[in-house]
């Protein structure tokens, strides 16, 4: 009966032809037709899904419970492929905590779900791939059934279950169980240097930014470019992080902080001390000192960027990236007026003698908000990761990006 209630949500799916041959099912998806097999272990899961009643799927926060258990899907942060992951928690009391592969009751619960059907497209492409190439290792289409398991219908998620040696009602379970959980996930990441996170943590929509591509051959470029500033620019393009992609590019543009303020003081120094009428008298070393602090930018770093811009960056090709970028993302994201970023508010006009400056206090003021994780004293908002305050960041992305990225054309010989 239980595998029945399977068959049937595959129908409401689009499948046809459902219809139960023993331990497995067959069914017709867009023509391609499957015989999904169901191992004892999980024939035990799906009737004890269907029969139960005591679980329940927070589609929204990814978190399944029951009467003595609650998981959580987790999505892993720090680099590398993990393959089954496992790792079991243990206290005096024998509560219990488990990182691995998704239950096989999450997994049915997800099935349950609007969520799962968004991604069904995505599955029925996987099997017909399949399909495909084990037709073509036996040199013809088959003209039977195309052979798979159950699992061959889920996408892989990775959870974390918390499981208490005394029954607690449900609301505590959930409440005690993440409290758990988040510590459990903290002690992984420094006794192991696994950093996971409960999805239901991750306040933002995403890590991604916005970035358009171009199709391109790859060529031997005929410059050398500063192997310095192309590091942070590879740990920018590699960070899963909108705050530490956006810190990244920053670092490149502040690596020439002080060469260039230096650069505008001598500048400014040589002009008068070149002057032939040019003699030591108590009035004229006064007026160089007095130029040399008013060209003297090193205590204030906005200044400093501004500079740093100004030198490398052509204002025309600032405005035309920024008028492109704005009209892909059908946004105003830069010229948009009054725009409220971390408690501030800004207003970028996209015109020579304006742009640059205004954008390098806008950009000094993000990078302020992500260093800084409180400000007592201005009350500003700041920068927390996995919340919407990501997004913030990811928006302007492209902006210093295209900036870094002229300062590496720049700089390269």
């Amino acid at each position: 009966m239980s595998l029945i209630k399977f068959g049937d949500r595959l129908t409401s799916l689009g499948c046809t032809n459902v219809s139960k041959s023993g331990d497995s099912l067959e069914v017709d998806i867009d023509g391609l037709k499957i015989k999904i097999d169901f191992s004892p272990e999980w024939l035990k899961s799906i009737n004890s899904f269907y029969r139960a009643k005591q679980y329940h799927f927070d589609t929204e926060r990814r978190m399944l419970s029951g009467n003595k258990f609650v998981e959580f899907q987790v999505q892993k942060l720090s680099p590398g492929f993990s393959f089954n992951p496992y790792h079991r928690f243990v206290d005096n009391n024998k509560n219990e905590v488990t990182l691995e592969p998704g239950s096989h009751i999450f997994l049915l619960s997800s099935f349950e779900t609007e969520v799962y059907a968004l991604t069904f497209d995505f599955i029925k492409g996987r099997l017909e791939a399949r399909s495909a190439r084990r037709a073509g290792r036996k040199g013809k289409l088959s003209k039977g059934r195309y052979s798979c398991r159950v699992g061959d219908f889920f996408l892989i998620y990775n959870t974390v279950r918390y499981i208490p040696k005394l029954k607690l009602d449900r609301e505590n379970l959930i409440k005690v169980g993440l409290e758990k959980i988040r510590s459990c996930l903290f002690n992984l990441a420094y006794s192991k240097n696994e950093a996971w996170e409960v999805r239901d943590d991750i306040k933002s929509s995403g890590f991604r930014h916005h970035a358009f591509e171009e199709e391109t051959e790859l060529e031997i470029p005929s410059a050398n470019y500063d192997s310095d500033i192309v590091s942070h620019y590879k740990v920018a393009k590699s960070s899963l992080f909108p705050g530490q992609i956006f810190l990244s590019y920053y670092h490149i543009l502040e690596y020439f902080f002080l060469q260039v303020a230096d650069e505008d003081l001598f500048q400014a120094a040589r002009a008068q001390l070149n002057e032939p009428r040019f003699k030591a008298t108590y009035n004229n070393v006064t007026k160089l000192i007095a130029t040399v602090k008013k060209n003297d930018n090193t205590g204030d770093e906005k200044k400093m960027l501004c500079s740093v811009l100004q030198k490398y960056v052509s204002e025309e090709d600032y405005i035309e990236f920024v008028n492109k970028t704005e009209e892909n993302i059908g946004e105003k994201i830069i010229s948009g007026k009054n725009l409220n970023i971390f408690g501030c508010t800004f207003k970028v006009q996209l015109e020579k003698g304006h742009a640059l400056s205004n954008t390098a206090s806008l950009l000094k003021h993000i990078r302020n908000s992500i260093v800084h994780s409180s400000d007592r004293h201005t009350r500003e908002d700041c920068y927390q990761p996995f919340t919407e305050s990501e997004e913030v960041v990811a928006r302007y992305i492209p902006i210093i990006q295209f900036m870094s990225e002229k300062l590496i054309f720049a700089t390269a010989e």
